[in-house]
């Protein structure tokens, strides 16, 4: 259903808003926070600004792991407010420059072993730095600013100001910073500082060497780059839609390389679409899908070959997956997703003695996929199996699954018309109290799902 709550809260009148945002505003410190950032102007709102980094710089709490995210949504609302109403960009990257400075007490105040909030500075803070610094015209102060940040980075937060730098502060930002870094490191006593400013020289004096590889790249001459760099050749080739320099790029990477694989695919995609070569791209879809049977990669691998195709390609992958001697919980999930729940049941009846231990959050889905269609018996193995594991291990605190899968198995049990070679449940049932007798907390526990 479309979402006409913005025409139904329009109809109400400004008035009604009004009065409800500010209702909201009285219980809400966010709400508030925003209608003031709203109605005030300018410069009462950089004030504000000011006085919550004063508030960052002089807190005295500490902020656990469960509250980073809340801590961080903070810090991301700060930025985006100031990005909303700031006008010039030289103020505006004096009041980023402001909020990165305050990484010191922000991590020495909060657990962030999760990154989140580090994140908040390493892309949000770090990406508006280089948006004002793009558009503020006083370059002389960009990079003395970005000197200011990027030579003193005792927490890491700032490592990212030094990424991609030659194309993000361009000329003649760049060329200001290269001629300070070097009077700094000639004139630098202290020797931590003189080896931060040699790094910062080397690493842009590494990027420009590589940015000028790159252009020469682009007009096709035959030069040497990172992997990252052969593959940003091949998107930019891709975009002036020349496929065959895109596809010698890709192909100077050797093809044991998984680092760059995902994107590597994709590129190799858009390259086998723009040429129409068919066969190479049913090629690279089928790899992908035998690296990893999905049904995602089963219907992209259907786009590819056509699907026409769906019950051939099916019919070779259950002959592979017959070949493997154990249970593979991956492919037992992928043959219920295509549906093929005769040659499932035929699976687990062949294969649920080699079911392993690591299989506890697929198999128990395969199992309800089972009894959905009326393979009672099949689910009851996966289940019983589960349950095995499960008691002789004897963790006390999975035991509430395994009630649940002895239940599942109750209930299947006057369903099952054929046992097959397989115990009855009345059989399974016996011999799994003989065995765990001892394990009373189990046995309670499922007492007392009986009622």
């Amino acid at each position: 259903m479309p979402d006409n709550r913005k025409q139904l809260l329009m109809d109400l009148g400004a008035e009604t808003l009004a009065d409800t945002l500010l209702e909201l505003a009285g219980h809400n410190e966010q709400v508030n926070d925003k209608i003031n950032s709203l109605t005030s102007a300018e410069k009462v709102n950089i004030k504000r600004y000011r006085q919550k980094l004063a508030g960052l710089r002089n807190s005295t709490r500490y902020i656990g792991l469960e509250m980073t995210d809340f801590f961080a949504d903070q810090l991301e609302r700060m930025l985006a407010d100031l990005e909303a109403w700031v006008t010039d960009p030289c103020t505006g990257l004096d009041l980023v420059v402001e909020f990165i400075e305050t990484d010191a007490v922000v991590f020495e105040m909060c657990d962030d072993s999760d990154g989140t909030v580090g994140g908040v500075y390493l892309s949000t803070a770090r990406n508006l730095f280089f948006h004002y610094a793009s558009l503020c015209q006083d370059k002389e102060r960009v990079a003395t600013l970005f000197i200011r940040l990027a030579s003193k980075d005792d927490y890491g937060a700032r490592s990212s100001l030094m990424k991609d730098v030659v194309e993000e502060l361009g000329e003649p930002a760049l060329s200001l910073v290269l001629k300070k870094l070097q009077a700094l490191e000639a004139n630098e006593k202290d020797a931590k500082n003189k080896r931060s400013y040699t790094w910062m020289l080397e690493s842009i004096t590494s990027q420009q060497r590589e940015a000028d590889l790159f252009a020469a790249a682009l007009q096709g001459r035959q030069v040497e780059l990172p992997k990252p760099k052969m593959l940003a050749a091949a998107r930019a080739f891709l975009e002036k839609q020349d496929a065959e320099s895109a596809l010698a790029w890709v192909q100077r990477i050797p093809a044991n390389d998984v680092s760059h694989g995902y994107e590597i695919e994709q590129i190799l995609k858009e390259i086998y679409t723009m040429q129409g070569d068919r066969e190479s791209l049913v090629n690279l879809q089928y790899k992908k899908f035998k690296s990893y049977r999905t049904f995602e990669g089963f219907q992209e691998l259907l786009l590819a070959t056509g699907r026409e195709k769906r019950e051939e390609i099916l019919a070779n992958e259950w002959a592979i997956i017959c070949q493997n001697p154990s249970f593979n919980d991956h492919d037992a999930q992928f043959l219920s997703d295509v549906g093929m729940m005769d040659e499932l049941e035929a699976y687990v009846f062949a294969k649920v003695d080699t079911l392993n231990e690591g299989s506890y959050y697929i198999v128990p889905e395969i199992a309800a996929s089972l009894a959905k269609h009326g393979r009672y018996l099949a689910a009851s193995l996966l289940y019983r199996s589960l349950l095995d594991c499960m008691m002789e291990r004897a963790y006390a605190k999975s035991y509430h699954h395994g009630v649940d899968y002895l239940n599942a198995l109750d209930a299947f049990a006057p369903l099952i018309k054929d046992w097959k070679t397989f115990p009855t449940h009345n059989s399974y049932k016996v011999n799994l109290l003989l065995e765990n007798k001892r394990k009373t907390a189990f046995w309670n526990q499922y007492r007392r799902s009986k009622g």
